[in-house]
């Protein structure tokens, strides 16, 4: 199952958020601070209503996506300057300056993913923001520090095709 969805987030979820990724770099905004991502309607036979708490440096926000086949969860989260930390129904999703933080201090220490989730879930429950299950913070920020940095690679070679 783990093969699968690493096989799944390296063909299909990361190739489709490169675009959006670098849109919203390229837009220079800071990640939204709504809770909801207010997207146009679709003609999509069935969408769903998602709820997803988003990880921000000094707080925790719940925002609602409307999901649909043309308008997925990734691409919504993406866009508003949020990663997903699950492939399809992420359930938590981590901001890009904060994975972008983190990518940059683990080139200059050592990398410790676990430390990292410890410290940031203490100074949130500090601030009154608790996490439903133990670790689930640290397993969630670990897969999605190694897939925004596997987006951030693909997306740097994207931008190398586009140059040459």
């Amino acid at each position: 199952r783990k093969h699968a969805q690493a096989h799944c987030w390296s063909s299909t979820v990361l190739p489709s958020l490169i675009w959006p990724f670098m849109a919203f770099k390229r837009q220079g905004v800071r990640p939204t601070t709504s809770t909801s991502t207010g997207c146009s309607p679709c003609s999509c036979p069935y969408v769903h209503t998602l709820q997803v708490v988003c990880v921000f440096m000094d707080y925790l926000q719940d925002i609602t996506l409307a999901v649909c086949q043309c308008r997925p969860a990734a691409t919504q989260l993406i866009q508003h300057g949020i990663f997903p930390c699950a492939l399809v129904w992420p359930s938590l999703a981590v901001s890009l300056d904060m994975l972008e933080c983190v990518a940059e201090l683990f080139v200059h220490v050592a990398p410790n993913e676990r430390a990292w989730a410890a410290t940031l879930e203490k100074y949130l429950n500090v601030h009154g923001y608790q996490f439903a299950a133990k670790d689930s913070l640290c397993c969630q920020f670990t897969n999605a520090l190694s897939h925004y940095q596997m987006l951030v690679c693909l997306v740097d070679i994207e931008i190398s095709k586009i140059v040459d």
